[in-house]
């Protein structure tokens, strides 16, 4: 490394440090800003809360890195050319894309480090933080019980103290005991003068002790008989009492992540991609299902009974449903190849039939390949075939009627709902109607509900293209800020957290607006999701470009005395021209 790379990189790494640092900060703030009042004053451990905070740092990554190297790349040639170390670069014959090139590999070595994060790490770690971010918003707050207000934190009992002394001593004590499954209503009470309150065995115990109460309660399995009779109820007074409360559902309970695993957030690029084939083909088979069930059932009374499913779904279901048969069979494979030989049909070990001559070496292995060799092909050769199968199975249903057997149809139903003596009153033609009005309801009911499923699932596929393509995007992000942010601190020539700071400002939040309108506009089909989610950085590009073109050429784009002497040549023109024009 050459000097002047030693000192444009040194020059850098500092205030992208600094800049990350306090941008992941912001960014951190924020989220928990969406949850404050979720999972604070639940008596939560300060190690909790750092696991937490832990995991948002990592996930709030993809938008830090952006921002931190576009403000961080306007600081370092902003304070290089205002202390003209940019100037006597240029003046020793370094282009400025030379200078730029150490801290352009570094930014290249970070966006691929940034696309690791986004398809792997970010993934993992959005996983274990909802995972702990719902056992923290499902944990029930500490026991607090407060004076003259009724308590339920307790499952199955409401406490209420008139007064409380210190934090153990209590006064004047009232709890209603809903602990039976059959007590309806305040069945069961204590009145209680004084009492003591404190935990034991490690706080996982609450105990209770009551002086001087009474205890009323009434019968729950008291008969007619009894009721009639005044019912049964006992009164019970006594001069100390303990009850003892278990306090497990006060911890924080330890949800399984496997829950969380349909999330397209908590999903590794690879698992994106299978997620979205899958939906493909379950897209394709209810659309088919659209042209057969739902016409077979809403048109079976016509002389074509199905549909025909049109070429541009059967051909693509067909391959789709190839593809899934080859995974099926690769499975197979695979779970046929872990159950031992002698385990199941009694032969001997493959190194057992070498030891003993029987078999060559390699042949077990050979043979393997051959056998999974054929399912592959008969997988293809079924994939291959449905698609001509449906039409065949179609043909065979849409039986092609010539006009005569119309003609003979139509007269039938003529001489059938005709007035007669058999339909005096056309209740025929009126039974006929009816059947067919709820016939068309009940089609357009069920073809309604499938358009639904249908439309749920290309919403689904859609947030899945989305958050594949965020992934990749917002890793060249980080590269295209490095484009806009290092030619734009070459042009101010300003360091420091002013003007720096601002213009970072500006750009970022024309980059989130774009991502974040690109994002809604992906799921919500307004745009390919492709071209929604790569809107923001085809639109930044250009503009990059553009400033490095200015930086080259030295360009006074951000001076105010630049516009002011276009001005004044402008004046200038247009003065001499009226003047030529008055002579």
């Amino acid at each position: 490394m050459k000097k002047i790379d030693r000192l444009v990189f040194g020059s850098f790494i500092g205030p992208f440090l600094l800049t990350l640092i306090v941008v992941d900060f912001i960014l951190l703030l924020v989220t928990l800003l969406k949850y404050f009042d979720q999972i604070m004053g639940k008596g939560l451990s300060a190690s909790v809360f750092a696991e937490l905070i832990t995991y948002f740092s990592i996930s709030s990554s993809p938008d830090a890195f952006p921002l931190a190297i576009l403000l961080s790349s306007i600081m370092t040639f902003g304070n290089l050319g205002e202390h003209s170390e940019l100037t006597a670069v240029k003046s020793s014959g370094i282009s400025l894309v030379r200078a730029l090139l150490p801290i352009f590999i570094f930014v290249l070595g970070l966006t691929g480090f940034t696309y690791y994060s986004n398809t792997q790490l970010v993934p993992k770690t959005n996983l274990k933080t909802y995972s702990l971010l719902w056992d923290m918003r499902t944990k029930k707050p500490a026991l607090d019980i407060k004076e003259g207000v009724f308590y339920d934190g307790i499952p199955g009992y409401s406490i209420k103290v008139n007064q409380k002394i210190g934090d153990e001593q209590l006064k004047d004590i009232i709890i209603y005991d809903h602990t039976s499954n059959s007590s309806q209503g305040n069945k069961k009470v204590i009145l209680a003068d004084s009492g003591r309150m404190y935990s034991f065995m490690n706080q996982r115990y609450l105990a209770l002790e009551l002086y001087d109460g009474k205890r009323y309660e009434e019968n729950m399995n008291e008969t007619r008989d009894d009721k009639e009779k005044g019912g049964q109820f006992i009164r019970d007074t006594f001069s100390k009492s303990i009850i003892r409360f278990d306090l497990s559902s006060f911890d924080m309970g330890d949800t399984d992540e496997k829950l969380f695993r349909r999330s397209r957030l908590v999903q590794t690029r690879q698992e994106l991609i299978e997620g979205i084939d899958s939906m493909q083909r379950d897209i394709l088979s209810k659309e088919a299902q659209i042209f057969t069930q739902v016409s077979s059932n809403g048109f079976r009374f016509h002389l074509a009974r199905d549909l025909d499913v049109p070429e541009e779904i059967a051909k693509p279901k067909a391959y789709y449903d190839s593809l899934y048969n080859l995974e099926k069979a690769k499975k197979k494979s695979k779970a046929d190849d872990m159950v031992t030989p002698d385990s199941v049909m009694g032969r001997s070990k493959p190194e057992e039939r070498l030891v003993n001559g029987d078999a060559k070496i390699g042949e077990t292995d050979t043979q393997a390949e051959d056998d999974l060799e054929e399912q592959l092909e008969s997988a293809r050769s079924r994939g291959e075939q449905y698609a001509r199968q449906q039409e065949s199975a179609i043909s065979k249903k849409n039986k092609v009627y010539t006009e005569e057997q119309i003609d003979k149809t139509l007269e039938r139903l003529k001489e059938y709902y005709e007035p007669s003596k058999a339909n005096p009153d056309n209740l025929r033609i009126t039974t006929a109607i009816n059947y067919s009005v709820n016939n068309t309801r009940t089609a357009r009911n069920i073809l309604n509900s499938r358009i639904t499923t249908l439309k749920n699932v290309q919403r689904d596929q859609r947030k899945f293209r989305v958050t594949k393509n965020q992934q990749i995007a917002r890793s060249m992000a980080c590269l295209i800020m490095f484009l806009i942010g290092a030619p734009i601190g070459a042009i101010i020539k300003k360091g420091g957290l002013g003007l720096p700071v601002i213009v970072s400002v500006i750009f970022f939040l024309v980059y989130y607006v774009l991502n974040t309108t690109g994002d809604k506009w992906g799921k919500e089909g307004v745009l390919d999701p492709v071209v929604a989610v790569w809107m923001s950085n085809a639109v930044l590009l250009p503009i990059g470009l553009f400033f490095l073109r200015q930086a080259r050429n030295d360009s006074r784009l951000f001076e105010v005395d630049a516009y002011l002497n276009a001005w004044e040549k402008v004046k200038k023109f247009f003065w001499r021209k009226n003047r030529s024009e008055e002579v």
